[in-house]
């Protein structure tokens, strides 16, 4: 049992770490609003800013100049600035980099080597928290203030402090608290899925109304998504029959701000899932006695008929997986995602 609290205390926090990832993730979907254009724009486009040709480039370089202009020699500036990197590299794959590059070189000449250091070490930071996320989902609040910290002065030294400053160390804190109030609700045994849905929209608003990162309540399907990843939750919701937990599903859609129309959409995609899930299943039992009775060619033999018949043209794409060792069958069933 205190295995299994762990685990659960764990995932949750992972959860409001998907949270704070999201904040960063729609803060760059506001710049594109901002700037305008896109990638289908852009891929009939060669030339970089400048040039005349490029007009999301050109609003780019001009709201750098706008928003960052008067600070950009300030080390918290320039890290801000990696926001708007991601979107130009993760719009142009082919030249992303490059094209930032330009776009630096243009908005701020006196800088770009500068920029560019910044965001290198935010790179390496980045990926350090990647790769000890786990770890950090097992610590305390205080024991990860503590760690991240240590590595930032370590990348940083003492412009840590100035890049963790003001309203960038407030965006951590708000993520923070509403990361701790999830554990928290997460664990709560004495409410049903309806009151967490009402103490989780009302977790989101105390949180993020008012501030910078507002525009996530805006965003319901995706906000329902993370709350239907709470083990509480799905706990709730496999003791449910199919039509009840439709239901469900579908209310927790719609208080979270989803259209009827998206509901109805929503609700088809999941009744693919759970006869995709039916199917699967069937076929691990299948799968697994083949394993089990026969070896060698026999085996591949009756594995690649078995996939045909469970999949039809989607059996190579399953014998692939299967070679690098992933069943998709054997992942958590998700209601509501997946």
């Amino acid at each position: 049992m205190a295995v299994m609290d762990r685990r659960k205390r764990r995932r949750a926090v992972i959860i409001g770490m998907v949270i704070s990832a999201t904040v960063l993730g729609l803060g760059l979907l506001s710049v594109v609003r901002e700037a305008g254009g896109g990638p289908d724009e852009d891929s009939a486009r060669q030339e970089y800013p400048g040039s005349g040709g490029d007009p999301f480039s050109d609003q780019v370089v001009k709201e750098l100049r706008k928003y960052y202009g008067k600070t950009i020699s300030e080390k918290n500036t320039q890290a801000s600035i990696i926001g708007v990197r991601d979107l130009v590299v993760g719009m142009h794959p082919a030249n992303g980099k490059e094209l930032f590059s330009t776009i630096l070189k243009q908005a701020f000449p006196d800088y770009t080597g500068d920029i560019m250091e910044t965001l290198d070490k935010l790179d390496q930071y980045n990926r350090w928290l990647e790769d000890n996320k786990e770890r950090i989902a097992g610590m305390t609040a205080a024991a990860r203030v503590a760690f991240l910290w240590e590595k930032r002065k370590e990348l940083f030294g003492h412009d840590a402090e100035k890049i963790w400053s003001g309203e960038m160390l407030a965006a951590e804190a708000r993520n923070a608290k509403a990361q701790d109030a999830i554990i928290m609700l997460n664990e709560s045994g004495d409410l049903d899925i309806r009151e967490k849905a009402d103490e989780y929209r009302q977790i989101l608003l105390e949180t993020y109304e008012g501030s910078p990162e507002e525009y996530i309540l805006d965003q319901p399907q995706l906000l329902s998504g993370i709350f239907f990843s709470m083990d509480s939750v799905q706990d709730e919701l496999k003791r449910m029959g199919p039509e009840e937990r439709q239901a469900e599903i579908d209310r927790i859609r719609r208080e979270m701000g989803l259209t009827e129309d998206q509901i109805e959409s929503m609700a088809r995609r999941d009744a693919d899932n759970e006869r995709r899930w039916e199917t699967g299943l069937l076929y691990m039992e299948d799968r697994e006695r083949i394993v089990s009775e026969f070896d060698g060619h026999e085996r591949q033999e009756y594995l690649r008929k078995l996939r045909e018949e469970y999949f039809s043209d989607e059996a190579g794409t399953i014998e692939l997986e299967e070679k690098d060792g992933f069943f998709r069958f054997k992942r958590p069933r998700i209601y509501g995602r997946n």
